[in-house]
């Protein structure tokens, strides 16, 4: 009975802490929910009031922030102010700067010194450019500033360019546009050829085997959008057309960059002058003026050799007929039309480039020639040249002589015109039985540069017997003033130049060029004037060079497979 009672009590009170069990339960529970009920109630006042206060206190310290950086540049300001213009900090505090392009002759040797040979940013050396007698400092804070200068400009004419044109025929041999490439941009000036199919720019791990150029060399880790081409892809195995890319281990590149795969796709090219350029193939962000944001291929170079090496320009982009060629992978990702049109200045340098139809400038004696096939070379621009006409002489070769060799190709790579050696021999004696009728105005002069003592220069009598007297400063003076003008009088006694070339739309075109398209300008020991930028090809057909181009509209439509020229088209202007 005892046993009983205590098992009896037992359970009581196992039943009854089972009931104080489920009532902490319910209680908890009730106050979960009070707990969620309460936090979709609006917040009190003072809690608004807290919330604000630290939502101030941020801005204040983004404010203060924000400040701290506008100090910061101010005080950058101040000291470059006070190294080149050697102002005191008070003075520089009380007056205001606006940045502005300058020119050299504006600045004091002093000035130009301290910022060229330790330039405050690295923006700064690196857009020193060099175009005819002028010297630039830009001031920009990186490529996308000039990017938009530059639409602005071309804006205000009415034309809007993909890239504006640098460069000359006399001052340095070719002309170049800027590419934009990787993210954020990295600006290259690269020279414009259609008569090549890749485009490269040094990379950084270059080194000593790449020359000093314009540009800082392309940092593919500096890009968030870079990617090096798989050697094992479809891509590298298109990607060079007919010339064929190659592989390079990964290995070799081990301690200058990452690389995802053993093997990556590189390229290698050679040119006639004996140069050659070779590098890692990557894809990345191309900018284009009016165009936007696409990817594109292109070359970063390991090595360069020959006039490449020694170059002002930081690399080429190719416009030639192969599946490299900026049109080709533009065209592909449906950016543009399968067109372009150069503009290329006169004596002075510079111009435009416009990719794709949009934009172009008209140009009603604008003509077309046909663009002819040559499996043999497949990537160049050729058209079929009939004949030749130097002023109202034709040049006594057959039609043949100019399908010798490539034909005859449109090569904005290549500086002058180059003819068969039949044609080439033909062209040199009518010109100097022409310029034998004006004896007492023109006569010939050395060559001023001695490795090439047979180039045809010639200079006005005038320029000559004055510079065998003395003369006092002012008539120096006024002799240098004569000098353009001297120029332009000098100019009429050449001929012009005529060629025809099979058309379009069937028979026969004739364009007619002036002697500006055939000559390039001398200054030799005070005297003024021209040399024949006409030479000798042998048996490797026509080369239509950028002199040619100068002061003309050139408009490749690959579409139609034409190429139009408008001869006498004020290309200064763009």
């Amino acid at each position: 009975s005892g046993q009983r009672d205590r098992a009896r009590q037992e359970a009581s009170e196992k039943e009854l802490a089972r009931g104080r069990q489920r009532e902490s339960g319910r209680n908890t529970k009730k106050k979960k929910e009070k707990h969620t009920h309460t936090e979709s109630l609006p917040p009190s006042p003072r809690t608004q009031r807290t919330q604000r206060t630290k939502t101030q206190g941020a801005v204040r310290m983004r404010t203060r922030k924000q400040r701290m950086r506008v100090n910061e540049v101010h005080f950058i300001l101040v000291l470059v102010c006070v190294c080149v213009c050697g102002m005191t900090p008070d003075a520089v505090e009380a007056k205001k700067f606006k940045l502005t392009h300058v020119g050299r002759e504006d600045l004091d040797a002093r000035a130009v010194e301290t910022m060229l040979s330790k330039p405050h940013r690295e923006h700064e050396r690196r857009r020193f450019l060099k175009e005819e007698d002028n010297q630039y400092l830009y001031s920009v804070s990186n490529a996308t500033d000039f990017h938009e200068q530059m639409v602005n400009e071309t804006k205000d004419q009415h034309v809007i360019a993909t890239s504006k044109l640098s460069g000359s025929v006399m001052k340095t041999g070719y002309y170049a546009m800027e590419l934009l490439l990787g993210t954020p941009p990295q600006a290259f000036q690269v020279i414009v050829d259609t008569g090549s199919t890749i485009a490269y720019v040094p990379c950084k791990f270059c080194g000593d085997k790449c020359g000093v150029h314009l540009s800082k060399p392309f940092d593919p880790q500096l890009s968030g959008t870079a990617s090096f081409i798989n050697c094992l892809s479809v891509h590298c195995a298109t990607f060079c057309g007919s010339r064929r890319c190659n592989c390079r281990s990964s290995l070799e590149f081990l301690g200058d960059v990452r690389l995802p795969m053993m093997n990556v796709c590189a390229y290698s090219r050679r040119y006639q002058e004996q140069s050659s350029s070779k590098g890692l193939l990557l894809t990345d962000i191309l900018s284009l003026n009016n165009i936007g944001n696409y990817r594109f291929g292109f070359g970063c170079e390991t090595e360069e050799t020959g006039a490449i090496y020694n170059q002002n320009a930081d690399g080429v982009v190719g416009f030639g007929n192969n599946p490299s060629s900026i049109i080709n992978q533009l065209v592909l990702q449906d950016a543009i039309a399968n067109s372009f049109s150069l503009c290329v200045g006169g004596f002075g340098g510079g111009g435009a480039i416009f990719l794709g139809d949009d934009s172009v400038p008209a140009a009603e004696n604008m003509q077309y020639a046909a663009m002819q096939e040559d499996p043999r070379h497949p990537e160049f621009y050729s058209v079929k040249m009939e004949s030749i006409q130097l002023g109202t002489n034709v040049l006594n070769v057959s039609p043949q002589t100019y399908q010798q060799g490539y034909g005859a190709v449109v090569d904005s790579g290549t500086t002058f015109l180059y003819l068969p050696e039949q044609a080439y021999l033909n062209f040199n004696q009518l010109l100097k039985a022409e310029l034998a009728k004006h004896k007492d105005k023109i006569m010939r002069v050395p060559s001023p540069d001695p490795r090439y003592p047979d180039d045809l220069c010639y200079s006005s009598t005038s320029s000559f017997l004055n510079r065998l007297f003395h003369q006092s400063e002012r008539e120096r003076q006024q002799r240098e003033t004569r000098t353009y003008q001297e120029k332009d009088e000098l100019l009429t006694l050449f001929p012009n130049i005529t060629m025809e070339m099979a058309g379009a739309e069937g028979g026969t075109i004739k364009l007619s060029f002036p002697p500006s398209n055939y000559l390039f300008g001398i200054a030799h020991r005070g005297s003024h004037g021209f040399c024949v930028g006409v030479y000798n090809n042998h048996d490797s057909g026509v080369l239509l060079g950028s002199v040619l181009m100068r002061n003309a509209l050139v408009s490749f439509d690959l579409g139609k497979r034409r190429i139009g020229f408008a001869p006498g088209y004020d290309c200064d202007q763009m």
